[in-house]
């Protein structure tokens, strides 16, 4: 067993789909097929259940599979700190961002006018049991309470609002309570958006679940759309600060429940940060910090 074949297992498990699997690592699938039976037979049993070029990881599958990614991540870990050592790493940064997304480009541009050596690679894979994405060095997420973890960071508190167009009854108000509008129609980003979890709480919290009617990632779209009347929308204080809503579109606070994230930074706690992630994590802190005031 080497670790090619790890390697190769790993993306086989990822597929479950011999002839996919061997496109994703550029080779011909009956060597995929070869390396597979190979590792079977070194281990005495069967890691998938097969039904043509379709494989399922079978229960002895999802075991190695969990030891597999143990040795490729010590193996990667070991490489960086040895590479470190040398000053000679990758100068590679993985950044996960599920939150204050629109100050991305921003927050690249500021790090690599300092660091322009550092490659920032964007991953947004699945999260793993210690709540971080897989190769992710550093992630940026947001929750009502940010996770009590020695791994985790509070970059920034900021309040939520809510935008509703002029035309509204609620357009020339101060603040209101989410009660108030518990059979509004609402502009949300996607199901599972960090924000969007976020004030689905507070609705509940005030007795309602609230009724989307559009889902939407793009900016300049909810603003036309609130303006138009289509329906409300949750906005963060200061990471959307840089969005012009326009006249057709007020900001009113939210005065109960009292609306706020945090936006925090997290890391993996038992693995090795390098170089260039340290680097990075002092960037978020200050430039986040910077933001607040």
């Amino acid at each position: 067993m080497d670790f090619l074949q790890l390697q190769y297992f790993k993306t086989l498990a990822e597929y479950e789909h011999m002839t996919q699997a061997a496109n994703a690592l550029h080779i011909v699938q009956p060597a995929l097929s070869r390396m597979l039976r190979n590792l079977e037979k070194d281990m005495g049993l069967l890691l998938f259940d097969r039904d043509g070029k379709n494989i399922r990881l079978n229960e002895n599958g999802k075991i190695f599979l969990h030891h597999t990614n143990n040795i490729l991540r010590e193996a990667e870990e070991a490489r960086n700190v040895l590479a470190d050592r040398r000053g000679k790493n990758e100068r590679q940064v993985r950044l996960s961002m599920y939150a204050a997304t629109g100050l991305m480009p921003d927050i690249i541009r500021s790090f690599k006018k300092r660091n322009p050596d550092i490659l920032i690679k964007i991953t947004q894979s699945g999260v793993n049991g210690e709540g971080m994405p897989d190769n992710c060095d550093i992630l940026i997420s947001s929750a009502i309470q940010p996770p009590d973890k020695h791994n985790c960071m509070v970059l920034l508190q900021e309040e939520i609002l809510l935008a509703v167009p002029v035309s509204h009854s609620l357009g020339t108000r101060k603040s209101v309570r989410l009660v108030e509008i518990a059979q509004a129609p609402f502009i949300s980003l996607h199901k599972g958006s960090a924000l969007r979890t976020v004030t689905n709480v507070y609705c509940r919290q005030a007795g309602f679940e609230p009724k989307t009617v559009l889902e939407s990632d793009n900016p300049s779209a909810v603003r036309d759309l609130i303006g138009l009347g289509v329906g409300l929308c949750f906005v963060p204080k200061l990471t959307w600060a840089g969005i012009d809503y326009g006249p057709e579109v007020s900001l009113v606070e939210i005065e109960e429940p009292n609306c706020s994230r945090h936006i925090y930074m997290m890391w993996n706690e038992n693995r090795y940060i390098p170089s260039a992630a340290k680097l990075l994590q002092k960037h978020l802190t200050r430039y986040f910090a910077k933001l607040g005031k």
